[in-house]
């Protein structure tokens, strides 16, 4: 059903969830009513969008989505999008058009929707949705096309790479290192970023980077599902604690899991299941961020307008971001 006007001071905090004690440990089901599916895209409102727009300032867009295709070969075996360029010259006209054959909507840059991992334990998505309930068309639950209009706020870049580098503590982002909540939060006080309800929190691992310099050869290495190493931030319930009670809307990250890579499918406490499933936490995936982390760099400001337009698939369980950010 509609929610109404989230007041977020009657939001309860981490601590306080679940709301009812037959709902999973450390999930938010039913705070934003028994038939929601934004989880805490409902963190970003109205007012979150004007202030967002008043971050404006010099007119600078940086687009934050890879190229199609940019994984050559693409990560975790998935295909290659085969890009067709068509030509319509038998009606009498001179022209082409595209096709986009097996593309999958992960091999890039890429939100995670709320139907992408459920629990194992739970049997069941975000709010208690089954599988059953996941499929093509408008009535598929958890859909990415539900965000289309949604995905607009104020964001934040915490550079936990060159925070790290800079104080000559070295991490090599394709290996399973971790970046703790505290290189998270050291970062944020050193660059004067701070986290108001509804920010959508962008996190700069240096995994693409380092993906981007690496030789067609160790590329190659690192497509089959069981050689790719990552970095990534780590999946410690503080960490979630963290997200939850700064009110954010969404963590997208440059590395490709956001926690290290690989992750544990068995674990419980896998940050898959505790952002997407327990807590409606949608997590993004090899963003670049790249030009605007060294603008950020450059001008002191982490703080940006963020406009996402993922996929309007009816059904769809994850998108490219489609995302700028605007300065």
């Amino acid at each position: 059903g509609a929610m109404a006007k989230i007041d977020l001071n009657k939001v309860p905090r981490f601590s306080e969830l679940p709301i009812r004690p037959d709902k999973p440990k450390e999930s938010s089901w039913g705070v934003f009513g028994d038939d929601d599916e934004l989880g805490c895209l409902n963190f970003l409102t109205p007012e979150g969008v004007i202030d967002a727009a008043r971050l404006v300032r010099k007119g600078t867009v940086f687009r934050l989505d890879t190229k199609i295709n940019y994984a050559n070969p693409p990560l975790f075996a998935r295909p290659p999008a085969k890009h067709n360029i068509m030509s319509f010259e038998r009606f009498g006209l001179l022209g082409f058009d595209d096709s986009l054959d097996s593309y999958n909507t992960q091999e890039g840059s890429q939100w995670d929707g709320l139907a992408h991992v459920g629990s194992p334990r739970y049997k069941a998505f975000y709010n208690g949705v089954k599988s059953s309930e996941i499929k093509d068309g408008p009535g598929g639950r958890l859909s990415i096309h539900k965000w289309a209009n949604k995905f607009v706020g104020r964001a934040v870049l915490l550079d936990a790479f060159r925070y790290r580098i800079s104080h000559g503590r070295t991490i090599d982002p394709l290996t399973s290192e971790k970046y703790s909540l505290d290189d998270l939060k050291e970062t944020a006080v050193a660059d004067g970023v701070e986290l108001k309800p509804g920010t959508i929190l962008l996190i700069r691992t240096g995994w693409m980077q380092a993906y981007i310099a690496a030789s067609p050869e160790h590329k190659a290495a690192m497509a089959p599902l069981g050689a790719l190493k990552a970095c990534g931030i780590d999946d410690s319930s503080a960490m979630v604690e963290w997200f939850w009670d700064h009110r954010l809307a969404a963590v997208g990250t440059d590395c490709p899991a956001v926690e290290p890579w690989p992750w544990d499918f068995s674990n419980e406490g896998a940050l898959h299941y505790r952002t997407l499933c327990l807590l409606g936490l949608p997590i993004g995936e090899q963003f670049n961020l790249e030009e605007l982390a060294a603008d950020c760099a450059a001008d002191r400001r982490y703080e940006f307008m963020l406009v996402s337009v993922p996929m309007n698939l009816e059904g769809g369980i994850a998108s490219p971001p489609n995302a700028v950010a605007i300065k």
